[in-house]
């Protein structure tokens, strides 16, 4: 088999946690970026998304000088949000989110501004492993006071979703049906569906498939 064919076996076998295929997904249909950020963060009555941006692993693009995110977004209050697929456990995931988080935060106040006024910055990984082996979900991280339980307000939240989760009642159903999704590539829910569709008609966009390859 020539490379080509391998490589065109391997486009028409990869699904949505390719990071080509999120990516694309994710950058170019808003409706799911909004969905998908509504579903993990439910408390922050997200209504709109904008300045969606998606890594370009041929051009080598970065949202900001350095930084290189699967997606970036950010919604009508200028909270900055980036969005991470996560195959493979490299056991580095706290350094990684606090990579990721110094960048964000390094734009979340603008010159001049009171530190008061800095926005607030997520880093979200969607894991297809469970990073800290308890089973659960969803891992949201926070600083706190080692001698106390006080919490620390530093504006960056960290969310490690785990789509290897055993029990999904902590979660609402729609993120229930997007996680196990990205398990199993089984679509039960009407954004999973739209989500396969769509990567259905990712698939047969020559142009992209070339891309790709």
């Amino acid at each position: 088999m020539s490379t080509y064919e391998e490589a065109l076996k391997a486009w028409n076998l990869a699904g949505f946690k390719d990071g080509m295929i999120f990516s694309w997904i994710i950058s170019e249909h808003k409706d799911i970026c909004l969905e998908l950020l509504q579903l993990i963060l439910p408390d922050l009555g997200i209504v709109d998304v904008k300045n969606i941006k998606k890594e370009d692993t041929h051009k080598q693009n970065t949202v900001f000088h350095g930084a290189r995110f699967d997606i970036y977004a950010e919604d009508e209050h200028g909270r900055m949000y980036d969005i991470e697929m996560q195959v493979s456990d490299e056991h580095n995931l706290g350094k990684r989110i606090s990579y990721y988080q110094s960048y964000l935060t390094q734009h979340a106040l603008e010159a001049g501004q009171d530190y008061s006024d800095r926005v607030d910055t997520y880093v979200i990984f969607i894991c297809d492993f469970d990073f800290f082996g308890v089973g659960l979900p969803v891992y949201t991280t926070e600083v706190r006071v080692k001698e106390s339980d006080l919490v620390l307000d530093t504006g960056e939240h960290n969310i490690i979703l785990n789509a290897k989760a055993k029990d999904f009642s902590a979660v609402s159903q729609g993120l229930a049906a997007f996680l196990k999704y990205v398990d199993t590539n089984v679509p039960t829910s009407a954004l999973t569906c739209k989500i396969a569709d769509d990567i259905v008609i990712l698939k047969t966009n020559t142009q992209k498939e070339i891309k790709s390859i």
